[in-house]
């Protein structure tokens, strides 16, 4: 017989591949922080399941989850334990649980003495000789425990943000989970077995490519390097004719201006040109027009002088055909830079 039963699931889902061993008493289950196994995943709920596991009896109870939790393609009714056997197949939101029970540090049973034997060792009489005893049989060793297992807790589920082990507190703490390998590209210009930095040591210290201070300088100077060009040659992110494409909107902030996905980057560095000329005559006529040409690239009239027009009304035709530009992204940029008063017409002129 086996002295103790070990409950344990092997988690599959989302990142994750891990044995998980289920420890004595309660064991909740759920994507919130507090939970001793936290699977986080939108499909799993803040309380969804417990596991309830006392000597070899292990149930499995769901807390009335959104989402449900199903053991062998069957779903549970809330708040209803169902004992486990070992193969089953337990579905929670995106992650796929198999529970196995594992018995460990048994030894087995040696086996009592027969009737026989007893009546034969009653049969022998006082007055003779002590019989000789029989040499009792050597004790079997016992069977050797299964694979020691991890003990996982919470804070090793990916996509857990656990603040503590919970209550799985058995063995020598959480493991950490396996690192992804780390792949490094050296920029160009340097290398891995030359630095500059030399230059400014004695010649004492220079040992050659291989020597362990010239490639200890040359891995320090492939992370600062970059970081003095940088800093070295900032203007050119102030420039919006060099500046990164990703740059562009914080130089755009500093008018108070914003791209979204219709604006192509021609246009977005052509209007950061502009922006100081457009930014001091905002709300008139020109303004609007130029920033309506730089948009689209056509030719723009606005006529604010007809009689024919109403009151603080102006008419804006763009010559392009309607179908070939964002209506809507127009009207934003017409909106942002007329006067608020106004009112105003929009025709496309094919």
């Amino acid at each position: 017989m086996f002295e103790e039963v070990v409950h344990q699931v092997q988690i599959s889902g989302p990142q994750v591949n891990q044995t998980y061993l289920i420890p004595p008493g309660r064991t909740t289950i759920g994507r919130q922080a507090g939970s001793d196994l936290v699977l986080a995943h939108p499909l799993v709920s803040r309380h969804h399941a417990e596991f309830d596991c006392q000597g070899d009896v292990c149930r499995l109870i769901d807390l009335g989850s959104t989402h449900g939790t199903q053991v062998n393609g069957q779903t549970l009714a809330a708040n209803q334990p169902l004992g486990l056997n070992s193969g089953d197949e337990i579905v929670i939101g995106a992650f796929h649980l198999a529970y196995e029970k594992v018995g460990v540090g048994g030894v087995e049973p040696t086996s009592e003495p027969t009737k026989v034997e007893e009546e034969v060792v009653t049969a022998v009489s006082p007055s003779s000789e002590p019989a000789a005893q029989p040499t009792p049989p050597a004790p079997q060793p016992p069977p050797a425990p299964p694979p020691a297992q991890e003990w996982v807790s919470a804070s090793t589920v990916p996509l857990a943000a656990t603040g503590g082990s919970g209550r799985n507190g058995r063995g020598d703490g959480p493991t950490q989970p396996a690192e992804e390998p780390f792949s490094f590209s050296l920029p160009p210009g340097l290398s891995l077995t030359h630095s500059r930095y030399l230059d400014y040591l004695p010649d004492i210290y220079r040992g050659g490519e291989k020597s362990f201070l010239t490639r200890f300088l040359a891995m320090l100077e492939s992370i600062l390097a970059p970081l003095e060009w940088t800093i070295d040659n900032f203007d050119l992110f102030l420039d919006p004719q060099t500046a990164p494409a990703g740059f562009l909107p914080w130089l755009a902030n500093w008018y108070d201006l914003s791209f979204d996905a219709t604006w192509s980057e021609a246009a977005q560095r052509a209007l950061l040109m502009e922006a100081h000329l457009i930014y001091r005559r905002r709300g008139t006529a020109w303004a609007l027009r130029r920033v309506l040409e730089l948009y689209t690239g056509r030719q723009v009239e606005i006529d604010d002088q007809n009689e024919n027009l109403d009151d603080f009304t102006f008419a804006v035709r763009i010559a392009i055909a309607e179908r070939e530009v964002n209506r809507t992204a127009v009207e934003r940029l017409i909106n942002a830079n007329k006067p608020a008063h106004t009112s105003y017409t929009l025709q496309f002129i094919e």
